[in-house]
C-alpha cells in the first residue's frame, strides 16, 4: 500500500513479486511474536520521529508496518481485533548499515541474489514517487474495501501514538531527545541480531 501524491492523495495498491511474498509469508510472518501497546510506545514509535524508509503491506487481515532499521528488516503486525505483534529480520548483507559483520554473515551470501528485505520496502518506497515504478509493479488505486481495511487496522498505531503523544508533548527538547535514544536502545536490546534471512534460488 502506498500513497501518492501527485495531485490529490491517493491510496495505491500493488501486488507483492512472488519471490518477496514467499520470503515474507515463509520467513516473516512465522516469526512475529506478540507486543504490547506500551512497548509499542516505548520503542518502535520513536522511528516515526527519523526518516527511515518503510512500507504498508495488507495481508492474511492484518496490516504490516516494514521498516528498514538495525538488523535489517523490522515488522509490526496490526491484528483485526487490534492486537500488535512483531519481528525483526537480519539483512543478509555482512555490513549492513555499516555494522560489523558477525560469525556467520558472510557464509553463502551471494551478493547478486535478489534481498527480500530491501525489497519489500524499497519497491512501494520507489513506486510511490515514480509512476514507472508503479506501472511495473502493478500498482493501481486502492478499491473501497482495500482502502478502508487499510484506514481501520492504521487507527490502531494512530490511537496508540495519539495517547503517548500527549505525554512526549510535556517533555522538554532535552527530554524528548533523551526519550527517543531510550526507545532505540530498547528497539536495539529487543531485536538483537534479528532472524536470519535464508538466501535462495526461490527469493
Amino acid at each position: 500500500m502506498i500513497w501518492v501524491d501527485e495531485g490529490p492523495r491517493v491510496l495505491y495498491a500493488g501486488p507483492l513479486a512472488e519471490g518477496d511474498r514467499a520470503f515474507f509469508l515463509e520467513q516473516v510472518t512465522p516469526t512475529l511474536r506478540p507486543l504490547s501497546a506500551e512497548d509499542y510506545a516505548g520503542s518502535f514509535m520513536a522511528i516515526l520521529r527519523t526518516f527511515a524508509k518503510c512500507s504498508y503491506i495488507l495481508a492474511e487481515g492484518g496490516l504490516y508496518w516494514c521498516v528498514e532499521w538495525q538488523p535489517g528488516l523490522l515488522v509490526i503486525r496490526v491484528s483485526p481485533e487490534g492486537s500488535l505483534s512483531w519481528t525483526a529480520m537480519r539483512s543478509p548483507v555482512p555490513k549492513f548499515g555499516g555494522r560489523e559483520p558477525l560469525p556467520g554473515d558472510d557464509d553463502n551470501y551471494d551478493e547478486d541474489a535478489e534481498n527480500p528485505t530491501y525489497n519489500l520496502i524499497f519497491r512501494a518506497w520507489d513506486a510511490q514517487f515514480d509512476e514507472e515504478y508503479r506501472e511495473e509493479d502493478g500498482f493501481v488505486p486502492a478499491d473501497e474495501e482495500q482502502a478502508a481495511t487499510f484506514a481501520a487496522l492504521m487507527k490502531t498505531l494512530n490511537d496508540i501514538g495519539a495517547a503517548a503523544g500527549e505525554k512526549l508533548k510535556q517533555l522538554s527538547p532535552a527530554e524528548l531527545d533523551q526519550w527517543t535514544q531510550r526507545a532505540f536502545q530498547r528497539i536495539a536490546e529487543m531485536a538483537g541480531e534479528g532472524v536470519r534471512v535464508r538466501q535462495g534460488p526461490a527469493l
